[in-house]
């Protein structure tokens, strides 16, 4: 059973059905840990391709304090192009040793772990950092590629209900700050079921702020009526609870005016309300206890009006302006029935985003959104009015300083991705979805994207070896529609209303910023992080093409290809989380520190750097 999911959603499912299941799991991957802990990493992966190469890596897996770390599993992905590019996984033995060899030549991620301890990435500074590829060449053998694992901290404690009592069966999860589509959300860490006498145990944390929550209402709520249905094909019995119907997955009828709330340690029901936990490298906070409050539950029905197949609706978690992040909390289902009408029982207070979404045989994709405030009591006549998706096509050109126009530009993708995504996806990629088949270009550079939902959106484009994905000759230069460039701004599709004649300029004149980052002693600072970031405020934001960052290899040397003309701040750091380079609050605490350069169209400019503390 995998706890390894690239996002948190994932990371909860995969939480449930260990739950269902009864299974107990292990350290989950690196930076985002999963469950009560989490199984190595090949274990997941099932039987690898049959290695083809020549190459070794081995070298130690050793604790912080330097004690070699038995029965660890290293694993090794990437590689170069081709059948056995490079998966394998060992075992350590006593001296934590490790050799893994029949690789082919090409970069490899190395990541080491094992229960209790936070999973290690080779070239990683710090938890929750990227790491840093190494590369291999044909019958090349790496030693002494050493990685350490630090002992995870532990949360425990108990919950009770409104009077103190153990209140069995409660699910408690354990969640942190991190950075998802370069926002900064609340996301599972770790979780735990409580035992028949309240108490809970999360382990394998790294070091960090934690804020823990519970809630009764079962892990149907977290993943969603698909959860409900896996559990009841695996045949298990309902947990019961205050909630009735939505925390036992049963029916409807057992709902009732009063239940559990989602609550957040020390006894409160908002997130901005948490008491914050700080757990250092193998430290335990015993203790943690709190007892869960009880609401008054409310039943929220209504109409969607605007479909011919029926309509999905959801009831997300939102703050009290109305935002909703992709990894937004709860979330509460339903469905209409053949008259439209929808009824959704037991939400507890609070902000929430009314999500209506149609799309079946005889229906076109169609969305509604309406800000909603739960109170306590029932809410009745929510109208929602499906709002039917439009098409944006337009045509791709090429300005080019020699390189031959492509005589194909089916080779290009283009995706209209929204700028606000909502839980459960939006389809703003269109019907095809991100890169699906309607957001294929033409031969001759046209495209129409269709079933594109209102709301804000920018354009990506993808294909061709577009140097912003990594390498190629052709990268976005602008997005003109009705005479504004659109490629760093976020342009609005309104309902029912089409967008023709967007032009989509890609240019051969890609900028490259190269250098060597230094340390004190003026020699090469490998595994370092290079940000690259407009001067201008207005593009810091999550997924601006204005802020790009590289790893510094051997050597120190870095590289960054594919920055829009301009003015940039440049930095090298060993602090900075995954996604945190998009955070304005962080890019203004170290716009002092960086160094400065200016680009223009197809500059190619060398810029070295110090490295912290040099």
């Amino acid at each position: 059973m995998s706890l390894r999911h690239p996002t948190a959603l994932g990371a909860v499912f995969a939480l449930a059905i260990t739950s269902l299941t009864g299974w107990q799991g292990t350290q989950g991957q690196a930076g985002q840990p999963q469950g009560r802990g989490a199984s190595p990493q090949a274990r997941d992966r099932g039987p690898a391709a049959t290695p083809q190469g020549t190459a070794v890596i081995a070298g130690r897996v050793l604790t912080d304090t330097g004690k070699p770390v038995k029965r660890a599993r290293v694993s090794v992905s990437g590689g170069g192009a081709g059948a056995g590019r490079g998966n394998g996984s060992a075992a350590t033995d006593e001296q934590g040793r490790y050799s893994i060899g029949g690789l082919t030549a090409g970069a490899y991620n190395i990541t080491a772990s094992k229960a209790g301890f936070v999973d290690a990435i080779y070239g990683q500074r710090h938890p929750l950092q990227p790491g840093t590829p190494l590369t291999l060449a044909d019958a090349q053998t790496a030693t002494n590629v050493d990685l350490s694992l630090i002992r995870g901290g532990v949360i425990n404690g108990r919950v009770g209900d409104e009077d103190g009592e153990p209140l069995a069966r409660a699910l408690v999860t354990v969640q942190r700050y991190q950075y998802v589509r370069g926002e900064r959300q609340l996301t599972p860490a770790g979780a735990d079921q409580t035992d028949d006498r309240g108490m809970y145990r999360v382990f394998g944390l790294p070091p960090g702020d934690y804020y823990v929550s519970a809630t009764t209402s079962g892990l149907g709520d977290l993943i969603g009526r698909g959860m409900q249905q896996l559990a009841a094909g695996l045949g298990v019995a309902g947990r019961g609870g205050p909630l009735g119907g939505r925390g036992g997955f049963g029916g409807p009828d057992q709902a009732e005016p009063t239940g559990y709330a989602p609550t957040y340690y020390p006894g409160v029901v908002s997130a901005t309300e948490a008491g914050k936990l700080t757990i250092g490298p193998g430290q335990e906070a015993s203790g943690i206890d709190f007892q869960i409050q009880l609401v008054a539950l409310a039943t929220v029905s209504g109409i969607v009006a605007g479909s011919q197949d029926g309509a999905s609706v959801m009831l997300a978690a939102a703050d009290a302006s109305g935002s909703v992040g992709p990894l937004g909390g709860q979330t509460f289902n339903g469905r209409t029935v053949a008259d439209g009408t929808f009824t959704i029982a037991n939400v507890p207070p609070g902000h929430y985003v009314a999500i209506a979404r149609s799309g079946g045989r005889a229906d076109e994709p169609r969305t509604a959104v309406q800000p909603l405030l739960v109170s306590g009591e029932n809410i009745q006549g929510l109208t929602l009015l499906l709002q039917p998706g439009a098409t944006v096509s337009g045509l791709i050109t090429v300005e080019s300083a020699g390189t031959p126009s492509p005589t194909d530009y089916s080779i290009f993708r283009v995706d209209i991705a929204d700028v606000d995504p909502l839980p459960g996806g939006r389809g703003g990629g269109g019907r095809g979805g991100p890169f699906g088949a309607d957001n294929r270009v033409e031969r001759n550079g046209s495209f129409a994207i269709t079933g594109v939902q209102p709301g804000r959106h920018y354009v990506r484009v993808s294909g061709g070896g577009n140097p912003a994905q990594g390498g190629g000759q052709w990268t976005l230069k602008a997005v003109q529609i009705g005479g504004t460039d659109a490629a760093d701004v976020p342009f609005e599709v309104k309902p029912g209303q089409n967008l023709d004649g967007v032009n989509v300029v890609l240019t051969d004149r890609a900028t490259q910023l190269t250098g060597t980052v230094r340390d004190s002693q003026n020699a090469g600072a490998a595994g370092l992080t290079v940000v690259a970031f407009s001067t201008d405020p207005q593009f810091w934001r999550a997924q601006s093409r204005r802020i790009s960052t590289s790893r510094s290899g051997d050597g120190g040397a870095y590289r960054i290809r594919g920055l829009p003309a301009g003015d940039y701040y440049v930095l090298a750091t060993g602090d900075v989380e995954q996604g945190q380079w998009f955070d304005p609050a962080y890019l203004d605490s170290v716009k002092d520190k960086a160094a400065h350069v200016t680009l223009q169209d197809g500059d190619q400019k060398t810029l070295d750097l110090s490295g912290p503390g040099s």
